[in-house]
């Protein structure tokens, strides 16, 4: 049989191309596969796969929601040792800006908070529909985090190479990317290394609680000991509603710390 291969004439292969092709187009052309509510038509974004569809017998799928809508949202958060849900979010009077507004002891943090969902991902903004900015994202939690933070004043606006763009309740601050450290599920945490408007060096890290935590601050004070207290019950308040959990931390680096490091992805 391999000897007489070359008996199967090139028509026969372009043909099947040509089928595959159009079949391609009968799925993107599917009514029943097509959603209203996002008015989102299905996409054959290859036609060589089209013979194992029709093999297909079996669907296994994991718990994370493979099967499901898989549609993320910032529910609430928990800055400084307090707890704001949703109703203290966008029902109404926001609370979190006036704290970080007002003279709440919990501002700075608040700030930090909102600049790390706003610069802390790998999000990719797209203005191709007009004014509203679409952002797509590798995964649908650092999409829900950033549409979390534009929601509560700090936009994100636009991803070079070396620098990402935000407008922070209506002030455009630019933070210089000086190193990302992508998330891996060794890591289990992201983080990047950003240059700030003010000339510091800033690492802002978000990932699961059991990472976050063993990095924190060991010999920290009485009053940051009763906050990671608090902040650890809210978590598990969180989880106990169903709700997917992250923690962000950040710190400040020195330049002359960071001149020595060997390589900062480590």
């Amino acid at each position: 049989m391999i000897l007489y291969n070359n008996l199967i004439p090139i028509s026969l292969t372009v043909t099947l191309e040509v089928v595959r092709f159009i079949q391609a187009l009968f799925i993107n052309w599917d009514s029943d596969m097509y959603h209203e509510e996002s008015d989102t038509p299905a996409m054959a974004r290859t036609s060589n796969l089209n013979e194992e569809l029709g093999q297909v017998r079996y669907i296994f799928s994991d718990k994370t929601g493979t099967l499901t809508r898989n549609v993320m949202e910032f529910k609430g958060c928990t800055v400084g040792g307090k707890v704001y849900p949703p109703e203290l979010l966008f029902e109404g009077r926001n609370e979190l800006i006036e704290n970080l507004l007002g003279d709440d002891p919990t501002s700075h943090d608040i700030r930090d908070f909102l600049i790390l969902l706003s610069v802390c991902h790998t999000v990719i903004p797209d203005y191709s529909n007009g004014p509203d900015v679409i952002y797509h994202a590798a995964s649908p939690d650092e999409r829900a985090l950033v549409y979390g933070a534009r929601n509560l004043g700090y936009v994100f606006e636009t991803r070079t190479p070396n620098y990402v763009d935000i407008k922070a309740l209506g002030t455009m601050e630019r933070y210089e990317i000086l190193n990302v450290l992508e998330f891996t599920s060794t890591r289990k945490r992201m983080s990047v290394i950003v240059r700030a408007p003010d000339g510091k060096i800033r690492l802002y890290c978000k990932g699961a609680d059991s990472v976050i935590y063993e990095r924190l601050v060991g010999n920290a004070s009485e009053e940051a000991e009763a906050v990671r207290k608090h902040t650890q019950d809210h978590l598990e308040e969180f989880a106990t509603k169903g709700l997917r959990t992250l923690c962000c931390a950040v710190t400040d680096i020195s330049p002359q710390a960071y001149e020595v490091l060997p390589n900062p992805a480590t």
